[in-house]
């Protein structure tokens, strides 16, 4: 029998032996650093959670309406208002108003505001009492009713403000719409329900469940099919922000991974807000409806915050299939889940017996909100154009912007309905058994600020998304004019009693011959400059550019807002050069605002999801172009274009004096109305897109949307009046000699001048000097009681003369008020110049006389 072999004898042992401490602690860090490779990615994946559970679409908005004591504003505007942006009235007169509810008095309205963002913070949030008292029927100015009194909470306020009108969402490819709500604004009935219906130990588990796991394969072997999915709600989370609905082993792998790192990095308050954010809950409007934020206003129409335990337990209950258990289209499925919620509830002790017959008792209710709007889609895709190039944001879809506008809502929905209005009636008139269908742009904008107020782009966005605002580069016509005259009186070359002539022209132009014509082919001799533009002569202007010089034309007129090339040919005084309707409309609200050229913009400001403004590059500083006398001179005379001339047939529809200009093209392929007061410039064109030839003009197709829209959108108190600057004066004109009038002038127009340029002869056309003089003055006869040699003496006790003659000596001299007219009205009679009224006003008469529609050859 051998003997055991002793520790000496036995040797060493291997040296891989005596190191095993050594090679486990390598494993171990080995496979900890596999390990880390492996759960990298996932972690820094879950590190962008914060970022995407507050996805949502971008939101255009138009301005707020802002109510202030002592301001005209009908109670029915303020429920248009109210309405409009998914308010709803409450008929039970003994219930507390809710947020986003109203109640409607005779001379009062209550609402209970939600709150919302603007440029400068987190606005609205409670009770609003506006109450209404008569305004002053005696005065043009207090017409309709005005605000009394506001109170917010009880406390008078001096104004206050209401939702912002939401014009337009920016979504992805998904059509995904969130309203991300915070967990502290989600009604307690709401979370309750969702834990209790889709994972009742969620506030326990660290993101996996063995027992739900358990649970669900046992359930669905005894059914033969998969009935659960054993998924918490963390790793429904995980599955909604992270990864795909593929039913795969290692996909179910990654997501429990993910879920229990995410469990390791946020709170459970945190997981759940994203999920409440993240969850699918059916389709509204075309979109895809994702979160309570969104559903709570898809379904009942108020906020997360303001949920019954009824209204709550339904949208819970329609997690597992929105299309299946959606109230709206199957209201009874929805109330056998929702009552299923609500046993639930019960069961786990988080409602009382009370509250849960009173919710079962309860009907399925609805009250849906329209969640998608496109309310101003041209201006909203123009909108995305300025935020790329004022912000840097080039992709607003679900990017959780707010774009605060310019846009006035009510201008807007006016705007659409004028467009509406004009073109059926143009379509039956004048363009009857055209088979194409017209086109049309306008755009309305506020001189002051160069914000934009109105801005339709054609006439059905769903047919055509070309913007013809911005995008549609066409002739002008005689629009254009405007620039040709602000040129001459800025250059002292003519004063509006100046006469030109309007007689046959020849201009070569390289080796052709330009003749330009007047429309209806006439022409009209020697006429003034205010004649020549009123009923817009062709040969008289042309002349009068080439004596201005067309080089200094082309630069004021790209001073004034036209960004398109201009080449100093002659037609282009006549408006034969292709401009957009949003660069006509800059020239002309720098008319409007006394020569200076406004930015026209249309955003205000831009703020993040978070709430924290954009950084944007600041709108340029309005820029003087036009010396205010120059500016006043051309205002002048386009107020007499609404009077007497081709846009005449507007005049009796407004409340103001205000100025325009119609346009026409050759072939009448391009009609235009571009008019102005103080307030407001607008600029309409209406035209086939394949410039097709036409029986329009400026004033038969333009001038009545323009007019239509002009008097729905006048203030309370009427168009503001255009001041006269310093540096100019009046004068009364006999319109035939330009010359000072006397009182045997049987036509006299108050015309403006500066200083230096008034006339200094009197007119000699009807009475020689001497005959002026009259007899000498006879002893105790007051002035207006002289008489002529041939004629009989006037009764002992005379009426004062009313002849604007005598009442504009006695505005220079004195002696009593005379009836004097104010500066730039119009004397009696006058009609500023001796050519024919025009009379395309578009009520189907006969085309204008002058030259609008200009005969011009291209450039």
């Amino acid at each position: 029998m051998a003997e055991p072999r002793s520790a000496a004898s036995a040797g060493p042992r291997p040296w891989w032996r005596r190191r095993w401490p050594w090679w486990l602690g390598a494993a171990a860090a080995l496979l900890a650093g596999i390990g880390l490779l492996v759960l990298r990615p996932f972690w820094k994946l879950s590190s962008h959670f914060e970022e995407i559970t507050f996805r949502q679409p971008s939101r255009l908005y138009a301005q707020p309406a802002e109510l202030e004591v002592g301001k005209i504003y009908p109670p029915e505007r303020v429920l248009g208002e109210l309405r409009g942006e998914g308010y709803r009235e409450e008929t039970n007169p003994a219930a507390t108003l809710a947020p986003g509810r109203f109640r409607a008095a005779e001379d009062a309205v209550s609402v209970h505001l939600r709150s919302f963002y603007l440029p400068d913070g987190r606005k609205g949030g409670g009770l609003l009492d506006v109450r209404f008292g008569p305004g002053d029927s005696g005065t043009k100015a207090g017409r309709g009713p005005r605000i009394a009194s506001l109170r917010l909470n009880g406390q008078p306020q001096p104004r206050a403000v209401l939702d912002p009108p939401l014009l337009a969402s920016y979504y992805g490819d998904d059509q995904l719409e969130r309203r991300p709500v915070a967990y502290d604004d989600v009604a307690k009935d709401l979370i309750d329900a969702v834990v209790a219906a889709e994972d009742d130990s969620f506030f326990s588990h660290s993101g996996v469940s063995p027992a739900g796991i358990l649970r669900a394969l046992w359930v669905n072997l005894r059914g033969g099919q998969v009935r659960q999915g054993g998924s918490t709600l963390t790793q429904q989370v995980v599955k909604n922000i992270y990864l795909t609905r593929e039913r795969k082993l290692a996909r179910k792998v990654e997501e429990a991974v993910l879920a229990v790192m995410l469990e390791m990095r946020y709170s459970k308050r945190e997981i759940l807000t994203a999920y409440l954010n993240e969850i699918y809950l059916g389709r509204s409007g075309g979109v895809n409806v994702m979160g309570v934020g969104a559903a709570s206003r898809a379904y009942f129409g108020k906020d997360a915050s303001q949920l019954t335990l009824a209204e709550a337990a339904t949208l819970a209950g329609i997690i597992p299939a929105p299309a299946s258990y959606s109230p709206l289209t199957h209201p009874e499925r929805a109330r056998e889940r929702r009552d299923w919620v609500l046993h639930r509830l019960q069961a786990l002790g988080r409602v009382d017996t009370a509250r849960l017959e009173q919710a079962l008792a309860t009907p399925v209710a609805v009250a849906p909100e329209p969640l998608t709007r496109r309310r101003a889609a041209y201006f909203a895709d123009a909108m995305a154009t300025e935020a790329a190039k004022r912000f840097k944001v080039e992709d607003l879809a679900d990017g959780g912007y707010s774009l605060f506008s310019t846009l006035s809502w009510d201008d807007q929905q006016a705007a659409q309905a004028a467009m509406d209005a004009g073109l059926a009636a143009a379509e039956k008139g004048y363009e009857k058994g055209k088979a194409a269908a017209l086109q049309a742009a306008l755009v309305s904008i506020q001189p002051a600020t160069g914000g934009i107020l109105a801005y339709i782009g054609g006439r059905r966005y769903d047919q055509s998304q070309f913007d013809r605002v911005s995008q549609a580069y066409r002739q002008t016509g005689s629009a254009f004019k405007p620039i040709v005259y602000a040129t001459a009186f800025e250059h002292h070359v003519v004063t509006p009693a100046t006469f030109l002539e309007d007689e046959p022209l020849e201009v070569e132009i390289g080796k052709t011959i330009w003749s330009p014509k007047n429309d209806d082919g006439e022409y009209h001799g020697w006429v003034t400059v205010r004649t020549a533009l009123e009923h817009s002569y062709n040969p008289a202007t042309t002349r009068l550019a080439l004596q201005v010089g067309m080089p200094k034309i082309v630069a004021l007129g790209h001073a004034l807002g036209i960004t398109s090339e201009l080449q100093p040919y002659p037609a282009v005084a006549l408006g034969a050069t292709a401009v957009a309707p949003i660069e006509l409309a800059t020239v002309y609200s720098s008319l409007a605002a006394g020569g200076v050229r406004p930015p026209v913009h249309g955003l205000v400001a831009m703020v993040d999801g978070h709430g924290k403004p954009v950084p944007g590059t600041p709108l340029p500083a309005p820029e003087r172009v036009l010396s205010p006398q120059s500016d006043y001179l051309v205002t002048s005379l386009l107020m007499g274009v609404l009077e007497r001339g081709t846009g005449a047939g507007a005049a009796p529809q407004l409340r103001g004096r205000l100025a325009g200009k119609t346009g026409t093209t050759n072939d009448r392929r391009d009609s235009w109305f571009a008019g102005y007061s103080p307030d407001r410039t607008t600029v309409v064109w209406v035209g086939y897109d394949d410039n097709a030839v036409t029986r329009l003009s400026g004033a038969r197709a333009a001038l009545p949307i323009w007019s239509r829209f002009t008097v729905a959108v006048t203030p309370p108190g009427g168009y503001s009046t255009f001041r006269q600057p310093p540096g100019l004066t009046t004068a009364l004109i006999d319109p035939e000699t330009g010359q000072l009038a006397t009182e045997y002038c049987p036509q006299v127009f108050t015309e403006v001048f500066r200083p230096g340029e008034v006339p200094s002869e009197l007119c000699s056309a009807h009475q020689t000097f001497a005959e002026q003089l009259g007899p000498p003055p006879v002893p105790g006869l007051r002035p207006d009681e002289m008489v002529e040699p041939a004629r009989q003496p006037k009764p002992a006790e005379p009426k004062p003369s009313t002849h604007p003659f005598r009442r504009w000596l006695h505005r220079l001299f004195g002696g009593g008020d005379g009836g004097s007219n104010g500066d730039g009205n119009r004397g009696t009679g006058g009609n500023g110049g001796t050519g024919a009224k025009g009379s395309d006003s578009g009520d189907g008469g006969p085309p204008p006389t002058g030259g609008d529609d200009a005969s011009v050859p291209p450039v």
